[in-house]
């Protein structure tokens, strides 16, 4: 049997329509924000409204904490495991990293590497708890949730930190183009390395097999729990490498606005959508980061319409039931086609 390619294998599951819907969500998006509707030129599409140079950057700047988060998220939930507690522990990341940096005099490289430390941390709690105590990964991480939620206003009283300009920000200010934020280049080099390590490796393949049966797994001699270590430590990586992006962007550490935003909500709902199977074992990076900018253009779209933004959530909330119905027949409908073979 002829092996299919990756782009193949992509287009054949949620990716294929979901690529068509963003672009005719972008050319929608264009035509609406540009003016050309009230008569200016077809050209503004290219460089007004939506397609602006400072629209553009904002855009792309506020989706990178996304996109670094959807690199653990995913994976995780290839596994079958979940983390809720991202969002906090980027905050929580911010806030140290944000306090190391103005508050000691070791430089901004240092404060990241101790970050990360604290973030490796935090990974192996989540572990111990899912693992050890065979707490469900669902009640374990809503459980630190609350825990780091509580340590980011201890920190500093529930004040935001400002990170004064210098290097730190300098660097993640950085544009190539003048359009493209280096952060964003970033974050997509960290997407198309794990999607590699997904579908190109062994540890790749132990992620599928542990998401889809992990005993199963072990038969094969493979080690689900380690394999489940590693996975959180990374998604608290990503979400401390999030947070950080964060704080580049906007110059100021809050123990709040990260959390207030959900990011982490966004991307469940993205890798959902983009045809990570919520119960595991099936999935990919490329199909979340497409959904990722998809929300986006959408709620950008609407903004631009003027909808009520309480509306933009609905809207959210309407395709992630969506896909949680899509995958739940696809589940169903390959169950009994492994049924009617066996």
């Amino acid at each position: 049997m002829q092996k299919k390619s990756t782009f193949k294998r992509l287009m054949q599951n949620q990716a294929a329509p979901l690529v068509l819907i963003l672009i005719v969500l972008l050319i929608v998006t264009m035509i609406l924000s540009s003016g050309v509707t009230q008569g200016a030129p077809v050209s503004a599409m290219f460089t007004q409204g939506f397609m602006s140079r400072t629209n553009l950057r904002n855009f792309l700047y506020s989706i990178v904490i996304q996109m670094f988060m959807a690199c653990g998220i995913g994976m995780l939930l290839i596994s079958g495991n979940i983390d809720l507690s991202v969002a906090t522990q980027a905050s929580l990341s911010v806030m140290i990293f944000a306090w190391l940096h103005q508050n000691t005099p070791l430089p901004w490289i240092v404060c990241i590497l101790i970050t990360v430390g604290v973030a490796i941390c935090m990974g192996c709690l989540s572990t111990f708890l899912v693992v050890k105590l065979q707490f469900p990964a669902f009640i374990a991480t809503i459980g630190m949730s609350s825990i780091y939620r509580g340590l980011c206003s201890v920190m500093t009283n529930g004040y935001n930190i400002t990170i004064s300009d210098g290097p730190y920000l300098r660097t993640g200010r950085l544009m190539v183009g003048g359009v493209v934020p280096l952060l964003f280049i970033i974050a997509l080099a960290f997407i198309i390395v794990f999607q590699f390590i997904l579908s190109r490796t062994n540890f790749g393949r132990s992620v599928f097999m542990t998401g889809g049966n992990r005993a199963a797994a072990r038969l094969a001699g493979m080690n689900p729990n380690r394999v489940i270590l590693i996975l959180f430590i990374i998604s608290s990586i990503m979400a401390a490498f999030g947070g950080m992006a964060w704080v580049a962007n906007i110059g100021t550490a809050s123990p709040t606005s990260i959390i207030q935003d959900a990011p982490d909500m966004s991307v469940i709902s993205a890798s959902i959508l983009g045809g990570i199977s919520f119960m595991g074992g099936a999935g990919n990076l490329i199909g979340s980061l497409i959904a990722i900018l998809l929300l986006n253009v959408l709620e950008n779209m609407m903004n631009v319409l003027g909808i009520n933004p309480y509306w933009i959530v609905f809207a959210q909330g309407a395709l992630l039931t969506l896909a949680l119905a899509i995958n739940f027949v696809s589940e169903q409908r390959a169950r009994r086609k492994l049924l009617m073979r066996n």
